[in-house]
């Protein structure tokens, strides 16, 4: 007897069993299917959108800002943790919020909205990026 899982996002995989978590009504259950049992993983959508949030810290009227990006929760998104370390690191490197857009916008990232707070005496501003990936 065949069974099909669906709407279902697949967490991990080790030697024995294929990890995945669905949502039911407001709850986020996790479980596991021994990979024997799997024939085959289908995916409903290959193209999923990606967020992230480009932060650059200033001391209110300096100079020095401090550019860094949270990409939320990575769990199964980033399957290849080298992509994520690739673009931190390379964030390090710019001495401006320009820079870092102009970055992001060549690794293929829109930006959908922006917005300033402030905390002690450093202004911060926030940059709400998009990408749509191939899942």
């Amino acid at each position: 007897m065949d069974s099909i899982i669906s709407s279902v996002r697949i967490i991990n995989q080790n030697e024995e069993n294929l990890n995945y978590f669905y949502l039911d009504s407001f709850t986020k259950n996790v479980s596991s299917v021994s990979l024997d049992k799997v024939e085959k993983i289908i995916f409903e959508n290959d193209k999923i959108e990606v967020f992230c949030d480009l932060i650059s810290k200033k001391k209110f009227l300096g100079i020095d800002e401090s550019i860094s990006i949270n990409y939320g929760n990575r769990d199964s998104l980033w399957i290849d943790n080298k992509i994520y370390t690739l673009m931190s690191n390379d964030l390090k490197k710019f001495n401006s919020i320009i820079d870092a857009l102009n970055y992001m916008g060549n690794e293929g990232w829109k930006a959908i909205n922006s917005y300033s707070t402030s905390e002690n005496s450093y202004t911060i501003e926030h940059y709400i990026l998009k990408k749509e990936i191939t899942k």
